[in-house]
């Protein structure tokens, strides 16, 4: 009867501690991060029966299982399950969810503490490094301007971070020039008549009349100041099946002072960049692209114009001291073929222009002459002003990104995500954190959706794991164990009271 008393006992603890795992549980059902706990029970140790265990007839290699009356139970373990926790969205984009294995790494940067956490909603502080509700920074590799990763540390995003201006350094551009109009036509120079016809004192440096086709780019210059610049198309002669199209690229002119600071009057070259000759074979592909620039900036003589420096096999032109080059869709593979010393040398001989030769490498969508065809443009250069940062993206793999006023992104930030041997290892430290012990063995960090990690899902947030209608079941099986144990206690006890009155008598 003392051993039931015991038992009861031992019963009435272990249920006692399950109903505060479940009830534990259950105040958690709204924490957002929170994997919920499972008690597990064994029995204790067994206490051995005389005189029982032989088999009827006694005979000794015969023997049953030996007899043994168990002592209770004991709380063998409480594990945490890792199980996923729904996603539910947010409208902050720090809110962060890990869909899959794995931790946010965070760190106490009082006393170094290093912790993981499932609970992803992060909010910067007032100097952009981003922090957990109680202080904790969320930890990532910053990402250079190359692309390369730095050493761990605070994620920091500063909100008035700004992307420096880039200066152009090419142009491309892709045109169907279908008109074999020459508007510009020049007895003297038939391949740079549009060059003669251009003014740069005049507020439209080149009439309407002048041209069949233009097309407007905006640039970016040595300052990340934006210019606009114009490429100029128009017919020019041809004694061959073959067609040809010369082009004029100018820059809007800019007003220029002297050292006190008087207006300089314009030249009639203000703003030339590139003169040339587009080469078309009968059908109208591009075959060649001659190009001459300026050796003196602003002048119109010919003898001052020289075959364009080629750069990756492209015509290259200078605004402002920032060279720039020019792809219409076609590069030399090697230097000029048959260059003239300057443009005055070509006269009225298309022969003599220069030619990126029969080795010319043409790209995926060059520019044509296809009559058939309705004229289009396309350009895209890769220049840009200085933006400042507007928001911020994350993401799956976890990479920060910066969007900026000059439509311009940048990664920042690459946040990674942590992974265990034994997760049942890991410790609670409350307020959502985990700390890593000897127990779950290595650590492990890598970058997001890759191998066995989960994925970051911005404005999100996971939800507890927590299943209500489960646990109010295990907590109604645990009171009914508790009630059933607390009843074998004081029924020993009435037996115990019943065996002493026994003997009083």
């Amino acid at each position: 009867m003392n051993s039931s008393l015991y038992i009861g006992a031992t019963g009435m603890k272990g249920l006692a501690q399950g109903m505060q795992v479940t009830t534990n549980n259950l105040a958690n059902v709204s924490t957002i991060g929170y994997k919920h706990q499972s008690i597990l029970f064994s029995d204790i140790l067994y206490q051995s029966q005389a005189g029982m265990g032989n088999w009827w007839n006694a005979q000794e290699d015969s023997r049953v299982a030996i007899g043994q009356v168990g002592m209770g139970l004991q709380v063998e373990s409480v594990r945490t399950i890792f199980q996923q926790g729904g996603l539910e969205s947010s409208n902050t984009v720090t809110d962060m969810a890990i869909n899959g294995k794995g931790f946010f790494q965070v760190m106490d940067e009082k006393d170094g503490g290093v912790y993981y956490t499932r609970a992803g909603d992060f909010r910067p502080d007032n100097q952009g490094v981003w922090r957990t509700p109680t202080g904790l920074a969320l930890m990532g590799w910053q990402i250079g301007a190359d692309g390369s990763k730095g050493s761990l540390a605070p994620v920091q995003v500063d909100t008035f971070a700004t992307i420096p201006a880039r200066t152009t350094s090419s142009v491309e551009l892709t045109l169907n020039l279908n008109s074999r109009a020459d508007k510009s036509a020049s007895a003297e120079n038939p391949y740079f008549a549009l060059l003669d016809q251009y003014d740069g004192r005049s507020s439209t440096p080149l009439s309407t009349d002048a041209y069949t086709y233009s097309q407007p780019m905006t640039v970016y210059d040595a300052e990340g100041n934006a210019r606009t610049v114009t490429a100029y198309f128009d017919g020019a002669p041809s004694d061959s099946p073959n067609r040809y199209m010369e082009f004029l690229l100018a820059a809007e002119p800019t007003v220029k002072y002297d050292e006190e600071g008087n207006a300089i009057a314009p030249e009639p070259g203000d703003g030339l960049l590139m003169s040339g000759v587009l080469q078309f074979d009968s059908a109208g592909n591009l075959q060649s692209v001659s190009a001459f620039t300026p050796a003196t900036e602003g002048s119109k003589e010919l003898e001052d114009w020289v075959p364009a420096q080629l750069a990756g096999g492209l015509p290259q032109f200078t605004l402002d001291g920032a060279p720039m080059t020019l792809d219409l869709g076609i590069r030399a593979a090697g230097g000029w073929e048959n260059a003239p010393a300057s443009a005055a040398d070509v006269g009225t001989d298309m022969h003599l222009l220069p030619s990126m030769g029969e080795g010319a490498i043409t790209s995926q969508y060059p520019t044509t002459a296809f009559s058939s065809s309705t004229p289009t443009s396309t350009y895209k250069q890769d220049g840009y002003a200085e933006g400042f940062l507007s928001t911020v993206s994350i993401r799956n793999d976890g990479t920060v990104v910066g969007h900026f006023s000059n439509s311009e992104s940048l990664d920042l930030w690459q946040i990674p995500i942590c992974r265990f041997t034994s997760e049942d290892g890991l410790r609670r430290e409350g307020s959502n954190l985990f700390s890593a012990t000897p127990d779950a063995g290595q650590m492990e960090m890598g970058m997001a959706g890759t191998e066995n990690y989960g994925t970051v899902q911005a404005y999100n947030i996971e939800l507890s794991n927590v299943d209500m209608a489960t646990e109010m079941v295990n907590m109604i099986i645990t009171q009914r164990g508790f009630q059933s144990n607390s009843k074998v206690v004081t029924t020993a006890d009435q037996m115990l009271q019943k065996a002493m009155e026994l003997k009083r008598s």
